[in-house]
């Protein structure tokens, strides 16, 4: 009789071994506007193969104050840098022209800083990796259960 293989689901993320700065995975971010003014947090989920990669934006929409509006990203990335594009999807007036950004990962892939550019207005955007669901379960297993030691 043959067994059927067993197949386990995996956390977004990158493959530690294969490339720790592989930019698939979901990711929160902020952007800031000339001045640095005002800030706009955004989530992307992004997937990335051999460098390049495509992802999905959900922000809040600056001229709806209630309503939230998505965008598609595509780019490179060659070692630590960043460079992309995002398109508004079915673009509202005042989000016709694509944003073109550009970053830094930072050594340890958890971070991407730099700035972003439209039309005649640019400012700055920071994201970080959001941890996966075990990494955040055992880090609060850590800070809340004893270890062996602590129970004598």
């Amino acid at each position: 009789m043959k067994r059927a293989k067993r197949s386990f689901a995996t956390a977004p993320g990158p493959d530690p071994i294969a490339d720790p700065l592989d930019l698939t995975g979901d990711w929160d971010g902020s952007f800031s506007y000339p001045g640095g003014e005002a800030t706009t947090p955004f989530r992307v989920r992004i997937s990335e193969n051999s460098g390049r990669f495509s992802g999905s934006v959900i922000e809040p929409d600056i001229f709806r104050p209630t309503a939230t509006i998505e965008a598609e990203i595509s780019g490179h990335r060659t070692a630590r840098s960043v460079d992309f594009t995002k398109v508004y999807l079915d673009a509202p007036r005042g989000y016709e022209n694509p944003v073109d950004y550009v970053g830094q990962i930072s050594s340890d892939g958890l971070e991407v800083k730099g700035v972003w550019s439209l039309l005649d207005m640019n400012g700055t955007f920071e994201m970080q990796r959001e941890q996966g669901m075990a990494q955040t379960e055992e880090a609060e297993t850590a800070e809340t259960v004893p270890a062996p030691a602590e129970l004598d």
